[in-house]
């Protein structure tokens, strides 16, 4: 029961729409504010990887699968919720990049 309710509350709390701000922890922080060039190329690469993997798990059954989450050991939820947390995750950046883009001086 546990790590469908963990799943659900992170998910929820992620959601672009929320209304909630959520800080990263300091594990995910980036190392630098230097932004490489190549960022693209490797942000569509590690897309491509992570397509093959969810398209790998497809004979699985993910509400069965439970997971550690990264951040918090003490947490744990099912590996069909870590794949929605990904998907909103991503959408969040993608709103993110979105204000960034309308922002008066983009580019600079």
């Amino acid at each position: 029961m546990l790590p469908g309710v963990f799943g659900g509350l992170i998910i929820d709390a992620l959601r672009p729409d929320s209304g909630r701000k959520v800080k990263a922890r300091p594990a995910f922080y980036p190392s630098s504010s230097h932004i490489d060039p190549a960022v693209m190329t490797t942000f569509l690469a590690q897309q491509e990887r992570l397509l093959r993997l969810m398209e790998a798990s497809r004979g699985l059954d993910l509400e069965a699968i439970t997971i550690t989450s990264p951040v918090a050991r003490i947490i744990t939820y099912r590996l069909v919720d870590a794949c929605r947390i990904i998907v909103v995750h991503e959408q969040n950046h993608f709103v993110q990049a979105t204000r960034v883009m309308e922002a008066g001086g983009f580019p600079r």
